[in-house]
């Protein structure tokens, strides 16, 4: 935390009234000056500062006092701005026409907003030794600044020039705790407008605000901004967003957001936090909801067979899996790890509208999930009494709600906390000036699902990665739950198709889905990955899949996560291991990686088949 003493030297006097200093005579006068409090800083998990406020002179001038130096004519004061703005770091052109733009009605004139003390000091010395002296003002300022530079910047939000203003992000949410409360003075001038020396009465101290500290790990957060710009590039992707924290506390670990530049087509962090304010229609990562409320009610077990064909009618709406496949019976688990869009909206069809629509609310779909960001949306589930027979069906495979990243990322963490909902947290306290903490209110948690059922989706979740559309990004030592997500996207401008799906260049465009924990049996870092607008061709797996498990190597590295079955990192231990790992964690837990390419990214072996788009349908088993 860093504390920021009032810059000003105020002379200790007996302060008499308004009035009395009124009376002293017309040839004094009376300005008064606020004295900015010092903002608090915003510290990552471990104290590390995020964004602090150092301290600034603002430099004013009064045109009387200037006119009595004999600084009055536009040669005079363009002589001036000539010789202090190489000084102070300001524009030539600028700081003059400030000077000659100056309001008659009032001789006060601000020439900057932030200057570093030394600079204001250097200029002050400057016309001193021209022979020109209390021309300028130095009051008390302060400026925003960033340690980490860009990291998390979107998520932590600006504080502009002239104080708080219009704030985003944690700035915004929390700005009554980190504003402070400012203090006063008053000044006593001559006849020119010069201060009078011993002139200094404080009227209030400023109180210094308070400090946020988040959730958020510094360093995990900056390599996960790196790895989501390298994955997002490497799938050809618009934009990215990738979201790590743990399941048990809902504490946010990491969140990053990227997009790609249109000018360079490189990627570089967003220009909002799209994590809390972007909703998508997010695919299969929604069929965890569907099967999970199937499991709850009883209709279905994860051993139920289903017969699945590769296309279903449901009324004037024809769905279908990805790959063509003649009809076949399925497990619930295979239905889950293989994706099938059929199975899933066979399952959904037994259970009806409202038990759908209840499940997908309870899981925190519709609502904010408080996470305390203030530019969270709500996302988008229909009434349940606006759905028609096919809605049902489009609502058990995503593609008829939308939802935010931070809330399929909570919807997750309720399988891997046992059927138990934890809000997501990004503020771990806030400090006070005297070092004293509060923890700000969250949502209670509730109870979603029962235990057991958790527990038997989570499996079923596990074989995803085992055997199913996430089975090359598995880890020996680590058991993940996850599901996979490929989906259209919808429809955005006048030029896209007439279905509701965003159509340009000849081709539908995807967005594709990565989300789960682990490890799955005792859940200690959960993982959501979405890349919007990804190469042709490419899927949740394929194309997100990368980014995820590179953030799983990380989490594991840095928050030092032993393995459950040291067996299976025994027996894969002859593979090639990342040195960054053995560097950081106890050897115990260093996972087994997977082959790496030159830049160090972590590639599945066998290499993942890229699925033609020529055989995509309206929704797609992936």
């Amino acid at each position: 935390m860093l504390a920021v003493l009032p810059l000003i030297k105020l002379v200790s006097v007996q302060l008499g009234s308004g009035a009395e200093l009124a009376a002293r005579g017309e040839s004094q006068r009376v300005r008064t000056v606020v004295l900015p409090a010092a903002r608090g800083s915003i510290l990552d998990r471990s104290g590390a500062e995020m964004a602090i406020s150092l301290p600034r002179y603002r430099v004013v001038t009064n045109m009387k006092v200037l006119a009595g130096e004999g600084i009055s004519t536009s040669t005079d004061l363009e002589r001036l701005a000539e010789r202090i703005a190489p000084v102070m770091k300001l524009d030539r052109t600028e700081l003059t026409q400030t000077l000659l733009k100056a309001d008659a009605s009032d001789p006060w004139v601000r020439l900057a907003e932030t200057v570093s003390i030394e600079d204001a000091d250097r200029a002050v010395a400057l016309l001193k030794k021209d022979g020109i002296e209390n021309v300028l003002t130095l009051e008390d300022s302060s400026e925003r600044v960033h340690p980490a530079g860009d990291s998390a910047l979107r998520l932590l939000g600006t504080v502009g020039p002239e104080g708080p203003g219009k704030l985003a992000g944690i700035e915004r949410a929390y700005d009554s705790e980190l504003q402070g409360k400012p203090g006063k003075k008053v000044l006593e001038l001559g006849t020119k407008g010069e201060s009078i020396l011993g002139g200094e009465h404080l009227l209030q101290e400023p109180a210094a605000g308070s400090s946020v500290q988040l959730t958020l790990d510094r360093s995990i957060q900056h390599e996960t901004e790196r790895m989501l710009a390298e994955g997002a590039a490497h799938a050809g992707a618009h934009k990215g967003i990738a979201i790590i924290g743990r399941p048990g506390s809902g504490e946010i670990l990491a969140v990053a957001s990227v997009e790609r530049d249109p000018e360079t087509s490189k990627m570089r962090l967003s220009s909002g936090p799209i994590a809390f304010s972007d909703s998508y229609q997010a695919g299969s990562v929604f069929k965890l909801v569907t099967v999970a409320a199937a499991v709850e009610s009883g209709q279905v077990t994860p051993e139920t067979v289903l017969q699945v064909p590769y296309r279903l009618q449901v009324a004037d709406k024809l769905f279908s899996d990805h790959e063509a496949h003649p009809t076949e019976p399925m497990t619930v688990t295979e239905i889950l790890a293989q994706s099938s869009n059929v199975g899933t909206i066979k399952v959904a069809l037994g259970m009806g509208k409202q038990s759908l629509h209840d499940a997908l609310t309870g899981f925190g779909f519709g609502s904010s999930t408080g996470s305390g960001h203030p530019a969270e949306a709500s996302g988008i589930v229909p009434r349940v009494s606006d759905w028609t027979t096919p809605d049902l069906a489009a609502s058990a495979i995503g593609t008829h709600q939308s939802a935010t990243a931070i809330q399929i990322w909570a919807a997750y963490n309720v399988i891997a906390n046992k059927g138990r909902y934890v809000s997501p947290r990004l503020v771990g306290s806030v400090i006070a000036a005297d070092g004293s903490r509060t923890t700000p209110p969250a949502k209670p948690s509730r109870d979603v699902i029962s235990a057991s059922s958790a527990e038997q989706v989570s499996e079923m979740l596990q074989q995803v990665v085992r055997d199913g559309t996430g089975k090359q990004w598995s880890i020996p030592g680590y058991p993940i739950a996850a599901k996979t997500g490929t989906s259209r996207m919808a429809a955005e401008t006048q030029l896209d198709k007439a279905d509701g799906y965003a159509w340009a260049d000849g081709r539908y465009h995807y967005l594709a889905a990565f989300t789960g924990f682990l490890p799955a049996e005792r859940p200690q870092v959960s993982i959501t990955v979405i890349l919007d607008d990804i190469t042709p061709g490419l899927t949740g797996s394929t194309a997100a899949g990368p980014v995820f498990s590179d953030l799983a190597h990380l989490s594991i590295r840095e928050l030092g996560i032993a393995p459950t079955n040291q067996a299976d990192v025994s027996e894969d231990s002859t593979q090639q291991t990342d040195p960054s790992a053995a560097s950081s964690v106890p050897s115990t837990a260093v996972p087994p990686t997977t082959t790496r390419d030159a830049n160090g990214r972590v590639r599945a072996q066998p290499a993942a088949r890229l699925i033609s788009s020529s055989g995509l349908k309206k929704t797609e088993k992936r």
